[in-house]
């Protein structure tokens, strides 16, 4: 039967308008109450599934490199190829390395020694001339006029001197039969005397006139090729105007700057080998001819000169070379890189691969080399030998390591 609730009529709902403000408040929390366990049931749901996301990217990647050059997998370490070094016995050669420009050991500029025309012109830029081949003339008429000149008045000159050496001996007999006074004897010496004072003057300026001819004619003064030529035919020079730049390109000088400090460590005679910028494929070789004791004008640098033959000519001034000198070498000796050595309480020590693990070994250590890159092991290592040579601190004796393929 029905019951007093059943009877009980709904409670009237109230339109909006009629709604007080803690009407409102009322329905809104009812509201939220609602709807809030699906949005966490929703928010726990998306985290689950990032999570299992992430767990499922973990165990398919595979372990990479950490940036020490290290990372763990299955218990071991790996090490990248260039952080290993396989120890080698060898010469150990310390070289300076140098920088600096070419330029021929001889070279002559050549000169005018008078004025005139030039008249003649038989060398060309690139020429090879050999010692005393005719690279110019210059006009000589005037120069030989001279001469002819001169070798007519010492021709009078000598026969002046001939009649004044027979007016002497002829003196001399008569004063010895006591015919004629000494002072008729002694004026006819003193006009010899005179005369061969006049004959040599003479005999100077005909060689003088042959000389200033010979200096019209401009000739090679050694082997070599003609590197400038500053006339022209027909042109007119002055005494001292520049001709030729004459090069000898047989032998060859390297000028390099080096440290001073360095300059200790050099002396003559050392080998020095370069490449030059131009000729690629192909190194030269030299020695050192001078060392300059003092520093180049402001700078820390000294001068030192290099030697170089240059048979085939292929090398020219002005080219580029970069190179090394030979310091100092040991044959048959074993050196690592520095960062492969580290030190502990009880010494120097490399870490070295054996069967997969990490093994200290103790070593000695002696003089740097190849630009104190690498240091000499006198003792502690041999050729064959695997260690780490990189700067990885992280690594201790005993790890289990495995090296990586190069990537």
């Amino acid at each position: 039967m029905p019951t007093d609730d059943m009877n009980r009529p709904a409670p009237a709902v109230k339109p909006d308008w009629a709604k007080t403000p803690r009407d409102l408040r009322r329905e809104a929390r009812g509201t939220r109450r609602s709807r809030w366990p699906w949005a966490v049931v929703a928010l726990l749901a998306a985290a689950l599934a990032a999570a299992m996301l992430w767990q499922s990217r973990q165990d398919a990647a595979p372990p990479t490199i950490a940036s020490t050059g290290v990372a763990a997998a299955a218990g071991e370490i790996l090490v990248h190829p260039l952080d290993v070094t396989d120890v080698e016995r060898g010469t150990l050669r310390d070289t300076l390395r140098i920088s600096g420009t070419l330029q021929p050991r001889t070279q002559v500029q050549i000169n005018s020694k008078l004025s005139g025309t030039i008249a003649e012109l038989n060398a060309r830029l690139g020429d090879r001339v050999s010692q005393g081949d005719l690279l110019a003339q210059i006009d000589a008429e005037a120069l030989r006029a001279q001469l002819a000149q001169q070798v007519a008045a010492l021709e009078a000159t000598r026969a002046q001197f001939a009649l004044a050496e027979t007016e002497a001996r002829r003196a001399e007999e008569l004063a010895g039969r006591g015919v004629s006074a000494s002072a008729a004897l002694e004026a006819a010496r003193s006009n010899l005397a005179v005369q061969q004072a006049n004959m040599n003057v003479q005999e100077a300026a005909v060689a003088s006139a042959e000389i200033t001819l010979n200096d019209a004619a401009i000739r090679a003064p050694i082997d070599g090729i003609i590197a400038e030529r500053s006339v022209e035919p027909g042109q007119t020079v002055t005494a001292g105007a520049a001709l030729f730049q004459l090069a000898d390109l047989s032998v060859m000088t390297l000028e390099v700057l080096v440290p001073v400090a360095r300059t200790v460590q050099l002396e003559t005679g050392q080998a020095v080998a370069f490449t030059v910028e131009g000729l690629a494929g192909r190194s030269f070789e030299g020695r050192i001819e001078g060392i300059s004791p003092t520093s180049a004008s402001g700078s820390r640098n000294a001068p030192v000169s290099i030697v170089v033959e240059n048979p085939d000519g292929i090398l020219r001034g002005g080219m580029y070379a970069t190179g090394e000198i030979l310091l100092r070498t040991q044959p048959e000796a074993v050196a690592v890189p520095r960062s492969s050595v580290r030190e502990d309480d009880a010494g120097q020590f490399v870490l070295k691969i054996v069967e997969g693990a990490l093994v200290r070994q103790p070593v000695e250590t002696g003089r740097l080399w190849q630009g104190d890159t690498m240091v000499g092991i006198p003792a502690g290592l041999e050729a064959g030998e695997r260690i780490v040579s990189g700067r990885l601190p992280d690594l201790t004796a005993g790890m289990a390591v495995r090296v990586t393929e190069a990537m």
